[in-house]
């Protein structure tokens, strides 16, 4: 969900053997001589939405400082830049891993970025902050050598469960979990983050729309969102006590000017059933080639997500039914199976709007009746020709 890779793994790198002094350094002093709690400070770090498709939820990560020792870095999970491995990405080969990056270097690239990150301190006995710290330096140790994978290592879910390995000994208490939780799916609950960004959300839906998404799972699973996130811990104790119990620091504002889209993907997708539907009407079909190029360029991309990409989340596309690339091969016989495969579009797009949880985006389900009139179309001229 980050875009700081360009530079972090650079500075990452450089850090291994600092990181590793550091380590022993923290390891080695006995917490039965430490008496100020503030000895090590622990604190999650929240950055705000950025313009590009992985980084349109914010980003979380966990700072651990050790003011005696000149210590402070950001330990956050990163990817491999994905829009220079874009055909690395797609097959599901992009690599990704735990990094620290000393914190002003985290912040001043997110500043560049027009982002803001704010800081919530975590309310956490000294015992339990070594023992966190540890558990961070082992997973960076490691190196960035784990697939990409956006459900089970996204920045929300893998710094709760972080927190939850390195607090082990502790009692770590929820509060009561947001109620859109115990009703909504992983994909509706990214929707709501994503309302903003359509054509993100749009793009989201082609890429990595499989089932995993719609599938039943822990409430924990669920905390996939920063903002989500956020909630979880501010009404978590430890011990009894809250775990966040200070006031959140701003450490860089936001100076993105996030504009909303004049031109929406459902716009678009109402423009083609207009046009689709005109052309019904006068028994044309200029709209059907235009309707097979999209139907066909989106089919290719879902063929090889689900049967050759390890892409997490594309073992299955919804999208499957409606776009894929049987049409274009089988476009010379279409007077034959125009109108049956209307019908199966048809039962799909119903399924779409009376499923009980959402499984696609609704420009999906308006190009498909868009679909629908085309090959409706299709049938009457060859039936009248």
């Amino acid at each position: 969900m980050n875009l700081l890779l360009r530079i972090i793994i650079f500075v990452s790198l450089l850090q291994i053997s600092t990181s590793a002094t550091a380590d022993d350094s923290i390891q080695s002093i006995d917490p039965d001589t430490i008496t100020d709690e503030s000895f090590i400070s622990t604190s999650l770090l929240i950055a705000s939405p950025g313009d590009v498709l992985y980084s349109r939820v914010g980003h979380c990560a966990i700072r651990m400082q050790c003011p005696s020792q000149k210590l402070d870095y950001v330990y956050s999970y990163e990817s491999e830049d994905a829009k220079q491995k874009i055909l690395s990405f797609l097959a599901g080969n992009l690599k990704m891993g735990m990094f620290a990056v000393p914190t002003q270097e985290y912040i001043k690239l997110y500043k560049e970025d027009g982002r803001g990150v704010t800081e919530y301190p975590l309310n956490i006995p000294i015992e339990g902050k070594r023992n966190l710290w540890r558990v961070l330096d082992s997973y960076f140790m490691q190196g960035a050598n784990l697939p990409y994978d956006y459900i089970i290592r996204g920045c929300a879910h893998s710094t709760l469960m972080l927190l939850k390995e390195g607090l082990d000994t502790l009692q770590l208490e929820y509060g009561p979990w947001p109620e859109k939780f115990t009703t909504m799916t992983r994909r509706e609950l990214t929707r709501i983050q994503m309302e903003t960004s359509p054509w993100s959300w749009l793009f989201m839906n082609i890429i990595c729309n499989g089932s995993i998404n719609d599938e039943d799972c822990s409430l924990e699973d669920k905390v996939i969102m920063p903002i989500d996130l956020v909630y979880v811990l501010t009404h978590a104790k430890l011990q009894g006590k809250p775990l966040v119990s200070d006031k959140p620091k701003t450490l860089s504002v936001v100076n993105i000017n996030d504009k909303p889209s004049t031109i929406t993907p459902t716009m678009v997708a109402l423009a083609l059933l207009l046009l689709t539907l005109v052309c019904l009407l006068l028994r044309k079909g200029y709209m059907d080639y235009v309707l097979l190029t999209v139907q066909t360029l989106i089919g290719i991309v879902n063929v090889y997500l689900i049967f050759f990409s390890t892409l997490c989340c594309t073992e299955w596309s919804w999208l499957i039914v409606p776009c894929n690339p049987l049409p274009l091969i089988l476009w010379r016989w279409r007077k034959h199976w125009a109108l049956p495969y209307a019908g199966i579009i048809l039962i799909w797009a119903a399924a779409m709007l009376f499923s009980p949880h959402q499984l696609t985006t609704t420009p999906f389900v308006i190009f498909a009746f868009a679909l629908i009139a085309s090959y409706v179309g299709i049938h009457i001229r060859h039936r009248h020709s």
